[in-house]
C-alpha cells in the first residue's frame, strides 16, 4: 500500500492532537465571550478599551492555544508532551470515511471563522473612539472637517419638540428646557448628526408623518417624547423611530425629582440608550461632557435657559439686552456657573460687534468673564466658543477666533451655531470659499433654517455669483416667508446681475406689502431711488420728489455694520441730482453737523468718517472731504475687514468721484472690482454717482466687465 499524501498526513495529526478541536472550542467559547461583553460594557459604564483589550487578547491567545494543543496532551498523569503516533494510527484516520474525517476541519474553520468576526466586531465598532470628539492638546493647530466626515459618516437624528404632558401651561418652559438640553447634550458626540433646535421647531404641532418628517430634515431617525412635571418631581416618555419604516427602536421611561443633578443623569442616561441602539460611538471624554452638571441651583439653571434664548433668538439690542439682565442675576445666584460666565462674555461681544456699546469697557468686561468661565471648566465648549467670538467680534482676530472655535467644534460637532460662525470668521477674513463651505455645512445640521441659506447667498453675492445667490435667497423665503432680508438681497441681485430696475423695486415693495420688517438697512427703495434718478431723463422731477418723499418717509437713518447714512445726506444727494443745489447745500450742511458729532464722539469709527467726507464733498469742501475718506478706508481695510473694507474703498472712490478726482476714483473702483464686494458693472452704469468718471476709456472699461 503506497503511503498517504503529505497533506492527508498532516491533517490525520492536527486532528489526533485534537488540534481541530482546541480551534473550534477556542473560537466558539471567544465569540460568546466578545458578544457578551459587547453587551455588558456600556450597561456597566466600563471603558470602551475594555472590549478591545479581551478581543486582543482572544486573538493573540488563538496561535497560542493552537501550539500547546499540537504538543501537549491531558492523561491520567496530568499534563503531559503529546506521545509519537503508534504504527498505523495516522494510517487508520487517513482511511477512515469522509463522514469521520471532514467534520473536526469543517467545526475547525467555523471557530477560527468566529473569533475572527467577532473581534472585528469589537475592534471596528471601537476604532478612533477616543479620536474625533476629544478637545485636541493645548497649542494645537485648528483642524477642518471635510464635508465627508462631518455630513456623510454620522448617524442622523432629529429630536423633535417634546410634548408637555402636565396639562399645566406653565411647566412648559420646564419641558422646553429638557428638550433644548437633550440636543445640546448629543450634539456632544462625534458619531451622531444632530438636527439642530431651529429646524426641528416648526415640527412642533405638525401633523407630517415621521417619514415626511425624516425626508425634510434629511435624517435616518427620529426621537420623540413626552414631558411631565408635577409635586417636585418629573417624568420624560422617549421613543427612537427609525424615520423610513416607522419601526420602533427603542423606547424607555424615566423618573426624577426636579433637580438638576436629576435631570442631567436622566439626559445622561437617555443619550447612553440612543447610542446603543443605533450603534453609534460614544468616547469617554463625550460620555463625561454629557455627565456634568453645570449648577446644582435649580433655579438658576431655568434662568440660564431664558437668558440663552434671548440672546440666540435674534441680534435686536433689546434681545441682547434682555439676555445680559437675565444671565447677571444667574451668576450672583451661583458664582460658579461657568457657562453663564461664558453666555455673558459673548453676549457682550456681541452688543459691541452691533454697534449697541462701542466702548472699551465692553471689550475688557468680556473678556474678563470669558476667562473666568474657562478658569471653572477649561474644556468648556461654551468658554472655547465666546473666547472665540471675543477675538472675532472686538479684535478682528480671525486666527484666533478660528482656534478657539475649533475646540468649542471638536466638542460638539453637531452644534450648527459653531459652524456657522466659523463661516462668518472666514468671510471677514476674505476667504470666502472657506466660508460657502462651512455655511453650507451648517445649512445640513440646521436644514429648516433660513439664516444659513441666506448667509451662503450674501457670500455668494459679495463673489458677484448672483444667480448662484439668489437661488439661496429664495431658498430662505422657502423656509420662512416672513424673513425680510432676501427679499432685499434679491431686489439687489436683479440690479446687480442685470440692471433690472423694475424687479428690484418689485421685490422690495413685497416687503413692505406683507408688512415685513428688518433689523438691518441693507437695500431699501430709497437706494434703489437713488440709483434709478437719473439727471436730464423724463420725468426726473417727479422721480426726485418721489425718492425725497421716500427718505422722509424712512424717517431715520439708514444704518447697519456697513454703512450709517443720515437722512439729511441722502436728501442732499437725492437735491443734487435733481438740480437743486440751494437744496442740496442746506442738507450737505445738516449731514456734515450730524456727522461731526458722531466723528468726535466716536472717532475710530470708520462708517461716520466715510459719510462726513461724503457730506463735506458735496459742499466742495474738496480737501477735508478726502481726509476724511481715506481715514475711514485706513480704519477698516479690505485686508482688515474683507466685507466692510470694500464698502470703505467704494465709499473713498464716491468721494473721488464727487470732488472730480477721476483717476483717483477710477482707482479705487478698479481696486474694488478685482475683490469680493458689494458691487456690480451693473450699478456702476446705473448710478449717477459715477457721470463724472464716464468719458473716461477706463471707467468704460470697467462697466463693460461682465
Amino acid at each position: 500500500m503506497s503511503e498517504s499524501p503529505g497533506y492527508q498526513r498532516l491533517f490525520a495529526e492536527l486532528k489526533r492532537r485534537k488540534v481541530f478541536k482546541v480551534a473550534a472550542v477556542y473560537g466558539a467559547v471567544c465569540f460568546g465571550v466578545l458578544q457578551v461583553a459587547d453587551i455588558l460594557v456600556p450597561a456597566m459604564q466600563l471603558p470602551d478599551s475594555f472590549v478591545r483589550g479581551i478581543a486582543l487578547v482572544c486573538m493573540l491567545g488563538f496561535p497560542i492555544a493552537l501550539v500547546l494543543a499540537w504538543a501537549f496532551e491531558t492523561g491520567p498523569e496530568g499534563v503531559q508532551r503529546t506521545s509519537e503516533a503508534q504504527p498505523g494510527e495516522i494510517a487508520q484516520i487517513v482511511t477512515a470515511p469522509r463522514a469521520r474525517r471532514w467534520p473536526s476541519g469543517i467545526l475547525a474553520l467555523a471557530g477560527t471563522a468566529a473569533l475572527i468576526v467577532g473581534g472585528w466586531m469589537a475592534l471596528s465598532s471601537r476604532s478612533g473612539a477616543t479620536g474625533s470628539a476629544d478637545v485636541p492638546a493645548e497649542g494645537a493647530a485648528p483642524t477642518v472637517r471635510d464635508s465627508a466626515e462631518v455630513g456623510d459618516d454620522r448617524t442622523s437624528i432629529a429630536v423633535l419638540p417634546f410634548r408637555n404632558t402636565s396639562g399645566d401651561p406653565e411647566t412648559q418652559s420646564f419641558t422646553d428646557g429638557v428638550h433644548d438640553d437633550l440636543l445640546t447634550q448629543l450634539s456632544k458626540i462625534g458619531s451622531l448628526k444632530v438636527i439642530s433646535r431651529t429646524s426641528v421647531e416648526e415640527y412642533r404641532e405638525a401633523t407630517k408623518s415621521i417619514p415626511e418628517i425624516g425626508q425634510e430634515l434629511g435624517v435616518d431617525n427620529i426621537l420623540e417624547g413626552g414631558v411631565q412635571s408635577a409635586g417636585g418631581a418629573f417624568r420624560i416618555n422617549v421613543q427612537l423611530i427609525d424615520a423610513e419604516s416607522e419601526g420602533h427602536l427603542w423606547a424607555e421611561q424615566y423618573e426624577g425629582d426636579l433637580s438638576v443633578a436629576s435631570i442631567f443623569q436622566v439626559q445622561s442616561e437617555i443619550a447612553d440608550a440612543i447610542t446603543e441602539a443605533l450603534r453609534a460611538q460614544l468616547t469617554e471624554s463625550e460620555r463625561a461632557a454629557i455627565a456634568r452638571t453645570p449648577t446644582d441651583d435649580f433655579d438658576a439653571y431655568q434662568d440660564y435657559l431664558q437668558a440663552l434664548s434671548y440672546f440666540l433668538e435674534s441680534y435686536t439690542e433689546s434681545n441682547f439686552r434682555s439676555a445680559d439682565a437675565i444671565v447677571s442675576r444667574v451668576i450672583e445666584r451661583d458664582p460658579e456657573f461657568a457657562e453663564a460666565y461664558a453666555l455673558k462674555g459673548a453676549n457682550g461681544s456681541m452688543l459691541y460687534w452691533f454697534f449697541y456699546d462701542r466702548s472699551d469697557s465692553i471689550i475688557d468686561a468680556s473678556r474678563q468673564l470669558i476667562e473666568r468661565s474657562l478658569e471653572l471648566q477649561p474644556n468648556l465648549p461654551e468658554g472655547h466658543a465666546a473666547l472665540g467670538h471675543w477675538y472675532y467680534r472686538t479684535q478682528l482676530d480671525y486666527d484666533q477666533a478660528l482656534r478657539e472655535l475649533e475646540i468649542a467644534r471638536a466638542a460638539r460637532p453637531s452644534d450648527a451655531g459653531f459652524e456657522t460662525t466659523i463661516a462668518s470668521v472666514y468671510r471677514r477674513a476674505g476667504d470666502m470659499e472657506a466660508a460657502i463651505e462651512h455655511f453650507e455645512l451648517g445649512a445640513e445640521l440646521d436644514p429648516r433654517s433660513a439664516m444659513a441659506p441666506y448667509s451662503v447667498g450674501e457670500t455668494l453675492a459679495l463673489l458677484r455669483r448672483y444667480e448662484e445667490a439668489e437661488d439661496w435667497f429664495r431658498r430662505a423665503i422657502d423656509i420662512r416667508p416672513d424673513f425680510a432680508l432676501p427679499y432685499a438681497y434679491i431686489s439687489m441681485m436683479r440690479l446687480r446681475a442685470e440692471g433690472d430696475t423694475a424687479g428690484a423695486r418689485l421685490w422690495l415693495q413685497r416687503v413692505e406689502e406683507r408688512g415685513l420688517a428688518g433689523d438691518q438697512d441693507d437695500f431699501t427703495l430709497a437706494d434703489l431711488e437713488l440709483i434709478a434718478l437719473l439727471p436730464g431723463a423724463e420725468g426726473v422731477a417727479v422721480k426726485g420728489d418721489s425718492a425725497l418723499e421716500r427718505i422722509r418717509r424712512f424717517g431715520r437713518p439708514l444704518t447697519n455694520q456697513f454703512r450709517y447714512s443720515p437722512m439729511s445726506l441722502l436728501s442732499g444727494l437725492a437735491r443734487q441730482r435733481m438740480g437743486d443745489e440751494a437744496g442740496a447745500a442746506a442738507a450737505f450742511d445738516s449731514a456734515r453737523v450730524e456727522m461731526e458729532a458722531l466723528v468726535a464722539a466716536s472717532p475710530e469709527e470708520s462708517r461716520y468718517r466715510s459719510s462726513l467726507g461724503l457730506a463735506l464733498a458735496g459742499l466742495g469742501r474738496h480737501e477735508a472731504a478726502i481726509r476724511e475718506g481715506r481715514e475711514g478706508l485706513r480704519l477698516m481695510p479690505p485686508d482688515k475687514e474683507a466685507w466692510r473694507g470694500g464698502y470703505r474703498v467704494i465709499d473713498l472712490a464716491r468721494i473721488y468721484a464727487m470732488t472730480g478726482r477721476t483717476d483717483e476714483a477710477i482707482e479705487q473702483l478698479e481696486y474694488v472690482m478685482s475683490i469680493p464686494a458689494d458691487l456690480s458693472a451693473w450699478e456702476l452704469r446705473l448710478d449717477p454717482m459715477w457721470d463724472p468718471l464716464r468719458r473716461d476709456p477706463k471707467f468704460e472699461a470697467l462697466i463693460a466687465l461682465d
